[in-house]
C-alpha cells in the first residue's frame, strides 16, 4: 500500500475527482501486482482490490477505519498508537478494532495529512502537539504526541446531522411536552443553554433546535472546531443563510491566533438573528451573555456541567477567564438578565440512551447574588424530564403561548403570578 501511496502522491490532490482518483488507483496497483510478479510474488485480485480500497480510504477517509465510520451504529473510536484500536458503538458496547499503520511514524505522518485536509488547515508537530479538527462527513478528530508516550487519537462521528426535534422525541430524547414547549421556546426567541456532561449529545440538540429557527433567520455559529454542521449544503433548505466560524490556532511561531471570544464581538457586524456558540469553555462565555441579553436574543450555546446546580459557578468560572475584571455579582447578573432556558442533557451509562432531565428558567437576582431560577421540568422516576411540580414565569408563559404553545401541555405547572419567580 505504502509503495502504490508514494507512486500516486502528486496525482492524488484534494481537488481531483474522486472516480478519477479511482482508476488512478487502480491503475497503480495493477502495476504494482505486475511488479510483484516479477519477482516471482502472486497478487491475488481480492488482495489488489483490497489494497485499492485501502489506498483510497487513506487519502480520502480514514484508511482502515474508514468502515467503521460507514457503518451506522459506531460512535466513537480511540486509537493508542499504531496497534491498538477501540471502537465503542451506539448501544455502547466497546470491542478491538484493526491496527491503524505499521509503525507510530506513519501513524504521525497519517494524522498529518488528515490535519491538513480539515476545514482549516492546522499543524501536527513537535512544536504543536495537540490537535483538533473537524474532517468532512461530520467526523471531530482529537490527537495528542509528544506530550504522552505515543500518540493517542479520538475520532467522534456525528451522525445525527439533519436531526430534529420530533426525531429526537421519537428516540425518547425528550417527550411530547416537553417538544412543544422547546419548539415555542425558540419561536419566541428565549435564549437556550444546553448543558450536560462529555457525550451526552449536547451539539445534536443544539442542531435540532436550530431547525425550529425560521428559515428566514440569519445564523452566524462560533465554535473551536466545527462540530454543528448547519452550513452544510445537506440542511440548505432548514438555514439557506448560515455563517460558519471556526478559532484558529496559532502557528509554530505563536502568530495567527484567533480566539473563540475574539469571534464573539466580530460576529455581531455580521447582522446575524442569532448566534449560537457550539460550546463554551473559555472567556467567550461573558461575551455570549452579553449578546444574548442585547445583540440577538434567541441565541443558544453548550456548556460542560457536572451538575445541572452547578451551572451558576460555571459561568463564573468561566467568566473570569475572560480576565475582564467582572466581579462573581457582575457574571451572575449578565447571567440573569440574559433570562435563559437551561436545558440539561443525561447519558444512562447502561443502555448508553441519550435524554434531557431538566429544563430551568433563569432570570435576574433578587434576594441573592444569584440570579433566580425556575425549575420548569423536573427529572421522573426514570430521571427523565417531565412538568410534575415545577413552576414556569407567567411572563414566559405568555410569551410560549403567543408562539402557538398549549398551557395544558405544562399540567401540573402553576405559573407565577405577576410574572415572578418561585
Amino acid at each position: 500500500m505504502r509503495e502504490v501511496s508514494s507512486q500516486l502522491a502528486d496525482v492524488l490532490t484534494d481537488d481531483v475527482d474522486r472516480a478519477r482518483a479511482w482508476h488512478l488507483i487502480e491503475a497503480q496497483v495493477q502495476v504494482w501486482a505486475h511488479e510483484q510478479m516479477s519477482v516471482g510474488r502472486t497478487v491475488q485480485v481480492e488482495v489488489q482490490r483490497q489494497v485499492a480500497r485501502l489506498v483510497f480510504d487513506r487519502r480520502f477517509g480514514l484508511g482502515p477505519l474508514q468502515p467503521f465510520l460507514d457503518s451506522a451504529d459506531v460512535e466513537n473510536i480511540v486509537v493508542n498508537g499504531c496497534r491498538e484500536t477501540w471502537v465503542t458503538y451506539t448501544s455502547g458496547v466497546k470491542e478491538a478494532g484493526p491496527a491503524v499503520a505499521e509503525t507510530d511514524e506513519d501513524l504521525i505522518e497519517w494524522v498529518q495529512l488528515l490535519a491538513r485536509r480539515g476545514n482549516t488547515g492546522r499543524e501536527f508537530s513537535h512544536a504543536s502537539p495537540l490537535l483538533d479538527v473537524a474532517l468532512p462527513g461530520g467526523v471531530r478528530l482529537a490527537v495528542v504526541g509528544w506530550v504522552s508516550r505515543r500518540p493517542h487519537l479520538a475520532i467522534r462521528v456525528h451522525r445525527l446531522v439533519d436531526i430534529t426535534l420530533e426525531q429526537l422525541t421519537d428516540r425518547g430524547t425528550l417527550s411530547p411536552p416537553l417538544r412543544e414547549f422547546l419548539s415555542a421556546a425558540v419561536r419566541a426567541r428565549r435564549n437556550i443553554i444546553v448543558c450536560g456532561e462529555v457525550n451526552t449529545g449536547k451539539t445534536t440538540l443544539v442542531r435540532a433546535l436550530a431547525g425550529e429557527v425560521p428559515a428566514t433567520e440569519r445564523l452566524i455559529t462560533l465554535e473551536s472546531d466545527f462540530e454543528l454542521f448547519l452550513d452544510d449544503p445537506s440542511l440548505a433548505h432548514r438555514h439557506p443563510d448560515v455563517v460558519a466560524m471556526e478559532a484558529r490556532q496559532a502557528n509554530a511561531e505563536g502568530a495567527g491566533e484567533v480566539r473563540l471570544q475574539d469571534l464573539v464581538p466580530a460576529c455581531l457586524r455580521l447582522n446575524p438573528d442569532r448566534v449560537i456558540v457550539g460550546e463554551a469553555r473559555h472567556g467567550e462565555l461573558a461575551s455570549m451573555l452579553e449578546v444574548m441579553y442585547s445583540g440577538a436574543r434567541g441565541s443558544m450555546c453548550t456548556l460542560h456541567v457536572h451538575r445541572p446546580e452547578h451551572v451558576f459557578n460555571r459561568v463564573v468560572q468561566l467568566g473570569r477567564r475572560a480576565d475582564l475584571g467582572l466581579s462573581a455579582e457582575d457574571l451572575h447578573l449578565m447571567f440573569g438578565l440574559a433570562e435563559p432556558l437551561v436545558v440539561y442533557l443525561q447519558r444512562d451509562k447502561v443502555s448508553n440512551d441519550r435524554f434531557i432531565s431538566q429544563v430551568m428558567e433563569v432570570g435576574p437576582p433578587s434576594d441573592s447574588a444569584e440570579p433566580t431560577r425556575n425549575h420548569i421540568f423536573v427529572p421522573g422516576e426514570d430521571g427523565r424530564a417531565t412538568s410534575a411540580c415545577g413552576h414556569v414565569s407567567a411572563a414566559l408563559l405568555d410569551e410560549l403561548t403567543a408562539c402557538g404553545f398549549d398551557p395544558d401541555l405544562l399540567a401540573g405547572v402553576p405559573a407565577v403570578v405577576g410574572g415572578g419567580w418561585a
